[in-house]
């Protein structure tokens, strides 16, 4: 999901996909071993053999870009969840919180969908963002180190009001 201002700088570089500059990037560091990349279609799959299968590491111009890249979403103040879902396994209130910040997200990116919408569909039959009880135990299993019991209220305030 991409902003169209960081696929065009992508695009400029070539036809690779944008997903072969992230699992380049990754492989570049010194004593890297493995990396693990989620696939969920066979197209994917064959994309990670190919960026891997000789791997290439990432050119100047190309690192450039994601540099470039990393400005444009660090200008958008996005909330930086990848949805491991590690914090709902652990919620009380049963809080879909990778969904909602999901929600967040795009109206911070000002996308084309029904913001809305999308807040009452993940929430039907699920705990709200107001639900949260601030135990804590999503924090505590969140790779990322998010401060989400306040996200949870600034979602509240943007979705619930």
């Amino acid at each position: 999901n991409l902003p169209e201002e960081a696929k065009a700088v992508y695009d400029a570089l070539g036809d690779k996909s944008y997903a072969s500059y992230a699992i380049r990037f990754a492989e570049g560091f010194d004593g890297m071993f493995m990396v693990l990349s989620g696939m969920s279609t066979l197209g994917q799959m064959e994309d990670n053999l190919n960026t891997m299968s000789p791997l290439v590491p990432l050119s100047e111009t190309e690192m450039d870009a994601l540099r470039k890249v990393n400005a444009i979403f660090h200008g958008r103040h996005l909330i930086p969840c990848t949805a491991c879902r590690y914090c709902v396994d652990g919620c009380p209130q049963s809080i879909p919180i990778p969904d909602l910040f999901s929600c967040q997200n795009a109206v911070t990116s000002e996308t084309d969908e029904d913001h809305e919408a999308l807040y009452a569909a993940y929430t039907q039959g699920k705990g709200k963002a107001s639900d949260c009880v601030k135990c804590g135990a999503c924090e505590e299993s969140c790779p990322q180190h998010l401060p989400i019991r306040e996200l949870l209220e600034t979602a509240a305030k943007a979705f619930e009001t």
